[in-house]
């Protein structure tokens, strides 16, 4: 059958592409009422897909309803509408309008079949010209994509300074672009700068199609196991099928690794594609390394199955040793810095804790003081961010404020290496040696009492006859005795008084009558039997301390502040002055140092002000004072809380959620107190 020189219908357009070599580029696809689909029949080297060309003739392309699949398909890539008709037939402008809604051609007939061909492979070069640019519009799109989660992928390793959580962002991240199945993370021990003589150290692992027992080991930097040659050689280890490895040395195993099965037996699974990608950190050092496990192939999810583990697994691709190289020199400079954070964090605290052992070496007494202190102001803290009612209900504590407010409970006390030594660990009203003093000096008086006695006795002996005599020596040992007895008596009193309880009611007075005795001294004066700084020390009402002795000791919160405002806290923990600082202000304003009341007072304070009470109160090492016990404590604490002087809804808190047992000795033999029991609102 030979094609018509002037092709004008259907018929004529398939009998030419069936018929005329011309048209040997395409063929007949499909056809139906008014339309025909043409195919390429050898594909472009530029296209990707088939090229398809529909010629449609009037009755569809005027019928909008006939047209709609048609241009539907037009917009897609490969697919390319012809209009067919006459030149009367444009002449309405329907065909401009078309060509506004995709990508529409157009042929005039009658034509001849050089110039239909001419407009089909225009056709075809247009569709494989709009194809190659989707296509690099979609690379494109897709680079822009990735290039987007790296730098997501970035901030996140950059925000976050937690070690375990790095790493396991680092490989869920890195699973994620390259499509492993599963992987670890190591990093590298040791301070040594030959790697030889370092360790490697397993961290965190994730797999998708097995639950997996993630269990810390270390084993030594080696050019035997895969993770060792990695660290040593700082280079990229890809394997495409560790089970097709073959003897050490052979072609596709220059590494001369030897696959140890026992994981894959134990779980079921198969280790087959594996790409161990290091760690670098700005000082070029192997720090850590990604090892991924099972690339998947498309359409598979999980490996469940053995045969998965063929259909399911391919090589890591270089795309993918790309994307893991880029995120892998993030991460190593992420890494580095969670570990140097590490480190600073680690100094830092040690630095607290030599702080605290140097304040409690001063005052052994007090020792663990602090740390109890801490942990009942960090519990106080924990209890009100649990809230979920009430005043603390907005209440939030993050990880950092906790450690702020651990730090700062630790040091509250630094400021006693600024308050004298003797002044700090008095014990009694009168220093040791103050009492030793009175006490060789009612020693001395007595002699002198024996003495004064024994010279009548000689007299009346010179003086006097036998029966005389007689009766004048028991005269005199009646009198020596009483007086004897009353400077006992004064002595007693004197050490008594010295204990640091409160003073009795006309005791005041007494030490006063004492004071004003005299005695005659060696040198020949008169001296008092109490000196005035004894007197006014035994004439302590309550405590140990004198009022100047107490300012003294007080004067340690001041010390604390200003000890702590020289250490560059950062803006983590640059409220830890503040708060410590304030940790004896009262709610009414009655505290020290600065008379702070109400909400001036931070509320971290205000919780280790009761903390520091409870603790002072309980502690069973205070040499100048018995403990005291947990439900008398807590009465204490609650009139503090009826005068105005504690925060109540904290005490209701540091009560009900039982935060002052977290420091008992024996808490499961400690009865539950509500503050209803406590407090009379």
């Amino acid at each position: 059958m030979t094609a018509p020189a002037a092709l004008s219908s259907i018929a004529d357009v398939v009998t030419a592409v069936t018929a005329d070599a011309r048209l040997a580029a395409w063929m007949l696809r499909r056809s139906g009422d008014g339309w025909i689909e043409l195919e390429v029949a050898r594909q472009s080297a530029r296209g990707k897909g088939p090229i398809i060309a529909v010629l449609a003739w009037p009755e569809v392309w005027r019928d909008p309803r006939r047209l709609a699949p048609h241009l539907i398909r037009a917009r897609s890539g490969n697919y390319g509408l012809c209009v067919v008709g006459a030149d009367a037939d444009f002449a309405a402008g329907e065909v401009e309008q078309l060509a506004d809604d995709g990508d529409v051609a157009a042929i005039a007939l009658p034509t001849s079949i050089a110039r239909l061909a001419l407009a089909l492979r225009a056709r075809a070069e247009a569709q494989t010209l709009r194809m190659a640019a989707a296509a690099l519009e979609l690379e494109l799109e897709q680079a822009r994509h990735e290039n987007q989660l790296l730098i997501a992928i970035g901030r996140a390793l950059s925000q976050q300074r937690d070690t375990i959580s790095l790493l396991e962002i680092i490989l869920r991240r890195a699973r994620e672009v390259t499509g492993a199945d599963a992987g670890s993370v190591y990093i590298v021990q040791g301070l040594d700068e030959e790697p030889e003589q370092r360790a490697v150290r397993f961290m965190v692992s994730q797999n998708d199609s097995r639950q997996v027992e993630s269990k810390g080991f270390t084993m030594p930097v080696s050019a035997t196991s895969i993770v060792g040659s990695c660290v040593l050689s700082a280079d990229v280890i890809n394997i495409a099928d560790l089970y097709a490895l073959g003897e050490p040395g052979s072609s596709n195993n220059p590494w001369g690794f030897v696959h140890d099965r026992s994981f894959d037996d134990r779980y079921a699974y198969q280790t087959r594609s594996m790409l161990t990608v290091p760690m670098i950190s700005a000082r070029a050092q192997v720090i850590g390394v990604i090892q991924l496990i099972n690339k998947r192939a498309k359409a598979f999810v999980a490996l469940d199955e053995p045969g998965d583990f063929d259909a399911g697994v391919v090589a890591f691709d270089e795309v993918s040793v790309n994307y893991a190289a880029a995120l892998a020199s993030q991460a190593g400079i992420a890494l580095e810095n969670a570990l140097l954070y590490d480190e600073v964090k680690t100094l830092f605290d040690g630095f607290v804790r030599a702080s605290v052992t140097a304040i409690e070496s001063r005052d052994p007494t007090t020792s663990g003081h602090s740390e109890r202190v801490a942990e009942l102001t960090v519990g106080l803290a924990k209890a009100a961010d649990r809230a979920d009612s009430g005043r603390f209900a907005p209440a939030a504590f993050s990880p950092d404020d906790l450690i702020q407010l651990e730090y700062a409970a630790l040091l509250h006390d630094f400021g006693k290496v600024g308050v004298r030594e003797h002044v700090l660990t008095k014990a009694k009203k009168l220093y040791e040696h103050q009492r030793e003093i009175i006490e060789q000096r009612f020693a001395y008086i007595r002699r002198g009492f024996e003495v004064e006695g024994l010279a009548r006795k000689v007299d009346y002996l010179l003086d006097k006859t036998r029966d005389q005599v007689a009766q004048e020596l028991e005269a005199i040992d009646r009198g020596l005795g009483e007086r004897v007895g009353e400077l006992d008596e004064f002595l007693k009193f004197v050490l008594t008084a010295n204990e640091p309880t409160v003073l009795d009611q006309g005791g005041f007075e007494r030490i006063a009558d004492i004071a004003t005795r005299r005695f005659l001294a060696p040198d020949g004066t008169e001296q008092p039997y109490l000196c005035p700084d004894e007197a006014h020390a035994l004439q302590i009402l309550r405590g140990s301390l004198t009022e100047g002795e107490r300012d003294e000791m007080n004067s340690h919160v001041v010390h604390t502040f200003n000890f702590l405002k020289q250490i560059p806290w950062g803006r983590t923990f640059r409220r830890v002055p503040e708060i410590a600082g304030a940790h004896h202000e009262k709610l009414n304003g009655s505290g020290y140092p600065n008379g702070l009341s109400g909400d001036e007072i931070p509320l971290p304070a205000r919780m280790m002000t009761i903390s520091d009470i409870y603790d002072a109160l309980t502690a069973k090492d205070r040499p100048y004072k018995k403990a005291i016990p947990l439900e008398k404590a807590l009465d204490i604490l609650a009139s503090e809380v009826k005068r105005g002087l504690l925060d109540a809804d904290l005490f209701d808190l540091f009560v009900g959620a039982r935060v002052y047992l977290l420091t008992s000795p024996e808490p499961s033999r400690r009865r539950r107190w509500s503050t209803s029991q406590l407090l009379v609102r």
